[in-house]
């Protein structure tokens, strides 16, 4: 096999992580909505720029640096998202706070039309409360004033573990995927319908979910059903690099396009990894 392109794939897929790690590592929210449009438009951007040079070297380098410092740019209020959730349901497990959802007239999607979430402390269970009421505001100022605007607060160790665990999870992942493919026989090209469907099926069911039926049921189900379709989504990626190889493609354009499907594997395989440790602590 033609170890060229393996080389040029895994280390365009290494100085992306690095780079999207250093993003990651500056930019912890967004100031302003601007800067989220920008970003985002700057992410789609770069990515056209980058397959629309990927054959030309240097140039298609400087677009995967930018794409991925793009990616790792929005990926630093993603994780302070996921690590101010997973720290206010311990918060709330300290003071007692609880939360149950309230059924009411059943909407044409199946969902509920008027259901809402109340809060109630676990002592008086009948005196409840709504998001965005003055409770709950100010419940919300003491968790920012007791735990977030502490330099070191006391679910941070715990929410760090989680990151770790993260990252742990996702590495031993893709060396579990291509040792699978690296000693099967079998070729895997067959998963790529499969999973294309499957993935827009889960994207339809979030959005439908989040904006339509506005139900978090089974949140950490469909988490856990993303987490399985990038898993053998590394799996389809890698075939596609062994076949590549065995052809003895050692273009730029081949290692740009693989390396790009690989890093996009594992970004997405590490952040719902996160989301299913931050729900399901």
């Amino acid at each position: 096999m033609n170890d060229i392109l393996f080389f040029k794939t895994f280390f365009l897929v290494g100085g992306m992580l690095l780079i999207t790690s250093i993003g990651a590592r500056v930019n912890k929210a967004y100031e302003t909505i601007l800067e989220a449009v920008l970003t985002i438009g700057g992410t789609f951007l770069t990515l056209f720029i980058v397959y629309s040079q990927r054959d030309d070297f240097p140039t298609n380098l400087l677009a995967l640096a930018a794409f991925s410092f793009c990616i790792g740019w929005s990926m630093g209020p993603t994780i302070t998202m996921f690590g101010e959730r997973f720290k206010f349901r311990k918060y709330s497990q300290r003071i007692g706070l609880k939360s149950k959802v309230v059924e009411k007239k059943k909407s044409f999607w199946g969902g509920n039309e008027n259901k809402k979430t109340i809060f109630f402390f676990e002592d008086s269970p009948k005196k409840v409360f709504e998001y965005n009421s003055p409770e709950f505001i100010k419940i919300q100022n003491q968790f920012k004033e007791e735990v977030l605007s502490k330099d070191k607060d006391p679910y941070s160790q715990k929410w760090q573990n989680n990151v770790f665990f993260a990252m742990v999870a996702t590495t031993l992942s893709v060396f579990m995927t291509a040792a699978i493919v690296y000693f099967s026989d079998t070729d895997f090209g067959f998963l790529g319908s499969f999973l294309f469907f499957a993935l827009l099926g889960l994207v339809i069911v979030r959005i439908l979910k989040e904006w339509v039926i506005k139900d978090s049921s089974f949140s950490m189900i469909q988490t856990g059903i993303g987490i399985i379709i990038f898993t053998f989504y590394l799996i389809y990626d890698f075939n596609r690099l062994e076949k590549a190889m065995v052809q003895g493609d050692e273009s730029w354009g081949t290692a740009v396009d693989l390396a790009v499907s690989i890093y996009l594997d594992i970004i997405n395989l590490f952040l719902l990894i996160l989301e299913l440790l931050s729900e399901s602590n």
